[in-house]
C-alpha cells in the first residue's frame, strides 16, 4: 500500500468522525449544522437542509471509492486474458484506464464540494478548488522526449487549422488542446497543480473517447506521466478532504 493511499484512507476515517454514524446527520440538527459549516469553505451556497447534506455525503463517498479503487489498482493492465501473454501494451492501457477511474473520482468530489453548476469541470473551477486546499509546491512534470521517432513524426506534421496535427489526431479542443500542445508539442514542463489536473483531464478525454491508444502511449513515452498524474489527482483530493475535518 502506497503512502498516498494510506493518507487517503486516514483523511476519510477522520471525516467520518466528523460525520458520525451513517445517517446520523438526518436526525441530529447540531451535527448537520457542523457539516454544513465545513462545506461553506468550498461554496457559500451549500444548503443547511439535511437532505442536501445527505446528498453531498453520498456523492463524496462515491467519488472517494472511485479514486481509491483507481489508486489501489496495482500494476494495472487491460486487454489480456489467460491465453494471451501480458505485454507492455496491456500495461500501458491499464495506466490509461487507471487515470480515467481516478479522474472520475476527482471530478465527482470537486463538483460535489464546489457546486459549479456545470456538467464538466472547467480550468477556473479546478483552480478555485486548489486555491482552497493547502498543497505543497508542485514537483515539475517533464514533457515526453520529442526526439522519440514515433513522436517526432507527429510533431513535424503540418498543422491543420488552428490546432497542431497531434491535437487534431487526439480530437482535442479548447483547454484540452491547449494543455496538450503546451506539454507535448511545445515541450514545456508542467509546473503547477492546476496544469497537472488540466493535463490529466485532457489525457483522460483522449483515452475515454478512443483517440489515444495504448500503442501511442508506449511510442510517445506516456506511461510514467500517466501514473504521476493519477497520484497528483489523489494528492489534490486528500488536501481538499482535509478541509472537511
Amino acid at each position: 500500500m502506497t503512502e498516498l493511499i494510506i493518507r487517503l484512507e486516514d483523511v476519510s476515517r477522520n471525516i467520518w468522525q466528523v460525520f458520525g454514524e451513517y445517517d446520523s446527520w438526518k436526525s441530529d440538527p447540531a451535527k448537520c449544522q457542523n457539516i454544513h459549516q465545513k462545506l461553506l469553505h468550498f461554496n457559500k451556497n451549500h444548503s443547511p437542509d439535511s437532505d442536501h447534506i445527505d446528498n453531498v455525503i453520498q456523492s463524496l463517498s462515491k467519488g472517494y471509492y472511485l479514486i481509491k479503487s483507481g489508486l489501489e489498482w496495482h500494476e494495472p493492465s487491460v486487454g489480456h486474458n489467460s491465453i494471451d501473454k501480458l505485454t507492455d501494451t496491456h500495461k500501458a492501457r491499464g495506466l490509461q484506464w487507471q487515470l480515467v477511474m481516478v479522474y472520475g473520482g476527482f471530478e465527482t468530489i470537486i463538483k460535489t464540494l464546489l457546486k459549479p453548476g456545470t456538467t464538466s469541470l472547467k480550468p477556473e473551477q479546478i483552480q478555485l478548488f486548489t486555491d482552497k486546499c493547502t498543497l505543497p509546491n508542485y514537483n515539475s512534470l517533464t514533457p515526453p522526449d520529442s526526439t522519440r521517432v514515433k513522436l517526432e513524426k507527429w510533431l513535424e506534421k503540418p498543422s491543420s487549422g488552428k490546432n497542431s496535427a497531434l491535437a487534431n489526431f487526439l480530437t482535442l479542443e479548447n483547454g484540452d488542446c491547449k494543455i496538450i500542445e503546451y506539454w507535448i508539442v511545445q515541450s514545456n514542463s508542467i509546473s503547477t497543480w492546476i496544469d497537472a489536473a488540466r493535463l490529466a483531464k485532457a489525457l483522460r478525454n483522449a483515452t475515454a473517447h478512443g483517440a489515444l491508444s495504448a500503442s501511442k502511449v508506449k511510442q510517445w513515452g506516456l506511461q510514467k506521466p500517466l501514473l504521476t498524474l493519477s497520484d497528483n489527482l489523489g494528492e489534490i483530493v486528500v488536501a481538499g478532504m482535509q478541509k472537511l475535518i
